[in-house]
């Protein structure tokens, strides 16, 4: 049995615009930036911040960038699957999205 499946909520880190691809298709990527808050072994409160870079293909892009674009700070919740492969010789994984909604909606 294998699972590959991802939920995140957080806030996107800056604009992102929704973009034609040349098969017709649309295609919106943006990093989400997710934080965690823990205390480490004295006690003493720690945030961890992560970064998660995201992407989302045709209806699923569209429905969530309202008026073509996703505005920064906006809290958001991604669910989808990891994915990896190369881009310019380095290695790259991302969540490809199969559904973006605002917490709000849950």
């Amino acid at each position: 049995m294998y699972l590959n499946d991802v939920k995140l909520i957080g806030k996107v880190r800056k604009d992102a615009q929704l973009k034609a691809l040349t098969t017709g298709g649309w295609v919106l990527d943006f990093a989400l930036v997710t934080t965690k808050n823990f205390k480490d072994s004295k006690g003493e409160p720690i945030t961890r911040k992560e970064t998660h870079r995201i992407v989302a293909f045709n209806n699923v892009a569209k429905n969530i960038a309202a008026g073509g674009k996703l505005s920064a700070d906006t809290e958001i919740l991604v669910e989808g699957f990891l994915r990896s492969h190369e881009r310019n010789g380095f290695p790259v994984t991302e969540v490809v999205a199969r559904r973006l909604q605002t917490p709000a909606a849950v």
